[in-house]
Parts: structure tokens; sequence; C-alpha cells
């Protein structure tokens, strides 16, 4: 498992190297060199000193897409008399405020050090400090080669008194950064070099125009086996928990009101304190999404969407301890809300599982152990609310030496159902392999769950059991062949989603092989569709969707799913797959 590093301040690690750090003035203390060309480029993979990519401006601003790592190369003319050597650094500013220095952050994980809102990254294109030819074509200055950076917050040493050099340095605009803090589109972004003792080089700055592309939610997916929505309001709203930076890892409550295309924060100066969002899961109900969240503790969150009454999109109930049990084998947590109000709450401790009831006026009742009669140990938990306010519960069970999906029923008088065994050989590895479960899917129709898992060879699998707890589950019945990505980054989950529409059940998936999105269909007992290819070449790592009714009466799959941030931040993208409708 990855190590979540606590929240914290950039620290600048350019004091050792010497470095001046703050602002820096204006162009009236520019030392002897001076800007006299810049352009961006696109591909952050181009060859170095390839005339191609080149993004073209609009009003002298160029403009770069949020979470995408572009290059920007500078032309620098040096005065007859200017020092040499000379190193530089390069310094940003957003929307005319403060000019701070660039550092090196890679992107899209930061090596767990910090995530400001702009930084150099990585690129493969070419060595850090490969020297440069003359590409941009303004000076008449003789050229003294100057040099590409790669993942580095200063250039090297560079001797060109009376002639011209150039610069290219890759960056990426994050839309969310530490302090939760976000870019925004339509953002203006002005760079410049400046050189060791922090003057700025002369002449105008670069001017980018940040776009922040369709879809793009950026931050960092939650960390959790459970549901996470998008949850929709009767106003069509659209809501997703999530953090802004792998380090800065604090819950944000992001909303669209534009079907998914364009999202922000809600009611960001209230949000929960508690951070570290290793174990997490929610449900709607009545306008308010209901969160338990596992971190050294469990706590209990509450947001109320647009339609709340008591007032729309705000924190209500903020980092309420449920208990502080002892630290669990893998992320768990799951919470059903009943129709009275009361919420069941479903958390993991080294040796199991336990459970606890909040009542409609707010009390948590006694913390209840769900134990397993052979000692095997209970983690990686899923739920679902059927009818009658029966509420399903599936989880692995472990004997140190293999794992079962067992499977039992909590009823509203309190009472539970004896644990039954659904399949065997899901896996031996308990950290690794503790998600067997997909999230619970109900079927209102029938009042049917159907309870999707993965067993060791990747293949998924599903069983149907009665919504209020009665008879035997049906025969196992293969989803697909294909084998299923487990624990991509540091989720503890299969990567897989399910979802009902009507009596037919929609099963999303990461192929292990390709990363790419599948679907599988079922529409009746023991039947499902051949997987069909949904998104290609996706680099998918998590994925959480759910059932959304669009204002036109479409009902669609509406999904985020992280394209690809290998546990870091800026790659969680929201998109939507048709179930029923035009």
């Amino acid at each position: 498992m990855l190590r979540r590093f606590p929240i914290r301040a950039s620290i600048l690690l350019l004091a050792a190297a010497g470095w001046a750090c703050g602002d820096t003035g204006d162009a009236s203390d520019a030392s002897s060199f001076r800007h006299t060309s810049f352009r961006v480029r696109g591909p952050v993979d181009a060859a170095l000193d390839a005339d191609t990519g080149w993004v073209a401006g609009v009003a002298e601003a160029v403009p770069v897409r949020a979470d995408e790592p572009f290059r920007l190369r500078f032309e620098v003319e040096a005065d007859d008399d200017a020092p040499a050597p000379v190193s530089f650094g390069l310094e940003a500013r957003r929307n005319g405020g403060p000019w701070e220095r660039v550092l090196a952050r890679n992107h899209p994980y930061p090596d767990e050090i910090s995530s400001p809102r702009v930084s150099v990254v990585s690129t493969g294109a070419y060595e850090d400090r490969a020297p440069t030819t003359d590409l941009l074509p303004r000076s008449p200055l003789p050229f003294v080669p100057g040099a590409g950076v790669v993942l580095d917050s200063a250039t090297g040493p560079w001797s060109g008194a009376g002639s011209q050099g150039e610069w290219e340095w890759p960056l990426v605009i994050r839309r969310f950064a530490d302090g939760a803090v976000t870019n925004d589109d339509g953002d203006v972004f002005e760079f410049r070099m400046v050189d060791r003792e922090g003057r700025p080089v002369g002449g105008p700055p670069a001017t980018v125009l940040l776009r922040v592309p369709p879809g793009l939610l950026g931050g960092t997916f939650v960390e959790t086996p459970g549901r996470l929505g998008p949850w929709s309001s009767v106003t069509g709203a659209l809501y997703f928990p999530m953090e802004p930076a792998e380090t800065y890892n604090v819950l944000m409550m992001v909303r669209s009101i534009d079907g998914g295309i364009t999202w922000q924060e809600m009611d960001g100066e209230n949000r929960p304190a508690t951070g570290d969002l290793e174990g997490f899961a929610g449900a709607l109900r009545d306008g308010r999404i209901h969160m338990l969240h596992q971190a050294d503790s469990v706590f209990y969150h509450a947001f109320a969407t647009a339609e709340d009454p008591e007032g729309p999109d705000r924190w209500v109930v903020r980092d309420e301890l449920v208990a502080v049990p002892s630290d669990p084998p893998s992320q768990t947590a799951t919470v059903e809300v009943r129709s009275d109000g009361s919420v069941v709450a479903v958390y993991g401790d080294s040796l199991g599982l336990r459970l606890r009831i909040r009542n409609p006026s707010g009390e948590w009742g006694e913390e209840r152990v769900l134990s397993a009669d052979d000692g095997a140990l209970l983690t990686g938990v899923q739920s679902v609310l059927a009818d009658d306010d029966v509420v399903h519960l599936a989880y692995a069970a472990h004997d140190g030496t293999a794992r079962e999906v067992r499977h039992r029923t909590l009823h509203p008088d309190g009472s539970l159902s004896p644990a039954t065994t659904l399949a065997d050989g899901v896996a031996s590895r308990l950290e690794d392999d503790a998600g067997a479960l997909a999230p619970l899917v109900h079927l209102a129709g029938s009042n049917t769950v159907v309870i999707v898992y993965r067993l060791a060879d990747g293949r998924l699998w599903a069983r149907r059991v009665a919504g209020d707890g009665s008879g035997l589950p049906t025969a196992p019945a293969q989803v697909t062949d294909r084998a299923v990505v487990q624990n991509a980054v540091d989720s503890d989950q299969v990567g897989a989603d399910a979802v009902a529409d009507g009596e037919t059940v929609h099963v999303v998936f990461i192929d292990d092989e390709t990363r790419s999105l599948y679907r599988a269909t079922s529409e009746g007992l023991g039947r499902w569709s051949d997987p069909a290819l949904l998104v290609d070449g996706v680099n998918a790592q998590w994925i959480r969707g759910a059932r959304i009714e669009k204002s036109d009466g479409t009902i669609v799959y509406g999904f985020v799913v992280d394209a690809g941030s290998d546990g870091g931040s800026g790659m969680n993208r929201y998109a939507e797959m048709l179930l029923t409708g035009r």
C-alpha cells in the first residue's frame, strides 16, 4: 500500500542550492537578461528541438488544458556585460497575483512531496539539461545553447554574455492543488525566468490561458471499495466526494449543474477536518448524502444537496465520531440509510467487522461485532438496502490460506441472519485481494439483490438472493471470462462497478491486461451478455458510478473514472453510458 503523507505546505528545496525565494519585484529590477520570444508546445513528448506541436495563441494568451502537461520554451538574450556563468529558475503568477517560484513536482503522481498549482514535471522526450538548438527565430544575436529542463527547479550554468539561448520547461497547471485551492477555466498564468539571485529576466512574460476540459474533475479518487456516487438531486445536480490532491487529502464535495461538464467544490470553507480517506462509502436519502469515513477512527459526515429543505449545498454533519477501532487489514466501510432516517454503519477492525446504528434523533447505538464461527477474519464489506429496510451485507472471510464470499441480512428489528457462503477461491493475499466484491445491486421490481464478486483468477461471477433474506441463493453465473484488475492503485477493491436499471443489471469493469473499460449486462437470471468495449485506452484504475435520470427522460450510467493517476491526482473524469431512453 502506498504511504499517505500528512497535509503539508509546499517545501522549497531551492534554499539548499542558494536560491532566493519570494516575490522578486517587477521588470524594473530585471537582471542583464531579457525574454525576446516564447512558444508553447502541446505534446509533452515531442523532441526537444523539433519545430512541431506549437500551440497558437488567442489574444496573446496561449490556451493550455488543466492537468495536461505542456512545454514552454523561452528565447533569452544576454547583455554584453551579463554575469557568467548563470543559472535560471522559473516563476509564475495567476490572474495578476504575486509571483511564486515554480517547483519541480511530477504529475500525476507528485512523489508525495507537494502538489502546487503549477509545477515543473518530467518528460521522456529528452534528458535533463540536454542542449538546445536555435529554434525560435526572433533574436539575431549569436546562439549559445541553453537547455531542456526535466523535473528540476533550476537550469544548469550558462555562459552567454552578448548572445542568446533557449530553455524549455515541461509544466502542468492543476485543477485542484494543495490547500484545496482551485484553478478555474479562464485563469491567466504568466511565466518568467529569474536568475540565481531571484532577479526577473526582463521583457514580457509568457502568458497562457487555462482551459478546463469538459468532464474533468481532477483531484484524487477516494480510496475505497464503497459507493461514491455521483449522486443526482431532483434538480439534476450531480455530487461526488473526492480529495484535492494526494498530498492534501481532505474531503471535498464537488458539484456539477450542467450534466457533468464542469465541477466546483461546494461549501469548502466548512468541509470536514478529518483527512486520510482510506475507507469510505456514501448513500443518498431525502436530499442528503450520508458518508461513513474510516481513517484512524471512524467518522460520519452528511451533506445537503440542492433539494434539502433546510438549505442546499452545505455540510450539515462533520467529523461526528462513530468508533475508534483497531486498524483493519484493508479499506473497509459501508453505509445505508433506512426509511426512518436511521443510519446503518459497518466498518472494520484488526479482527473483523463492526456495526453501529444511528437513530433518527442522531444518537449512536451500541457497537456490535460481526464475527465468524470458524474464526475467519471478515473484511471488504459491501451493502445494499432492499425492501422493508432489510440491509444486505456481503464480505470476504479469510482463514489465513483462502478466502470466501459470505452474505447475511440485517433486519429492522436488529436481528442478523446466519452467514451463507456464496463462493470460495476468491484469493489468498489478505492485503491486495481484500476487495473481492463490487457494490451490491437491488432490483426493486423483484426485490432481489445481486452480488458480483471476483475470483482469484480475475473473473467476475454473480449470485442473486431474495430481498427479504429468505430462500437459497441462485446458482453462480459467470459475468465475464476476462480478468478484471484488482487493487490497481492502493484501493483494496476489484476494478468493477454494478448498477441496476429496472430489472437489468449493468457491470462496468476494468480489463486487467489493457486497462480499458468494458460492460456486461444481465436481463435475467444467470444470463449475461458478452463483454462489450466501453472506453478504450483509458488506463483506468478506479471507477464508481450511478444510475442517473436526465431532464429529457434519458437514463444513463454516470461514472467517474481515474484515467491513470497511479495514486496521484488530476486524472478523474466524468462520462456517461446510455442505459435507456433517447
